[in-house]
């Protein structure tokens, strides 16, 4: 009888060790997905050095990060707070990515 209780209990506590792990899968199921938003901008065709070339950096930059926040704005149902934040930060990313000499040009002509 002690072996059938020792086996009982054994199986039910490894049962009860793998509910975690279902939950974990049925919690991954559940979440929604991030949309897989991305823009490009072009700036090979720019002198950023130029104030009319810098403008247009910065028009791209707004237009780009426009189209982003938006489409994330419609599926993550953000406020216009949250938008506006990131807009922001797609502006430092793209301008983080720029070379020393590509962001000189661009703070040297202002924009």
């Amino acid at each position: 009888m002690s072996r059938f209780i020792a086996k009982l209990s054994t199986a039910a506590i490894l049962g009860l060790a793998a509910l975690p792990a279902l939950g974990l899968t049925q919690a991954a199921h559940a979440a929604p997905a991030r949309p897989a938003v991305l823009a490009t901008i072009r700036i090979g065709d720019l002198d950023l050095s130029r104030p009319d070339d810098a403008r247009r950096f910065q028009a791209r930059i707004d237009t780009a990060g426009e189209s982003v926040c938006d489409a994330r704005a419609r599926a993550e149902k953000l406020d216009r707070w949250s938008a506006r934040a990131c807009r922001i930060d797609i502006r430092d990313e793209i301008q983080s990515k720029l070379s020393r000499r590509q962001a000189s040009a661009l703070r040297a002509a202002g924009g």
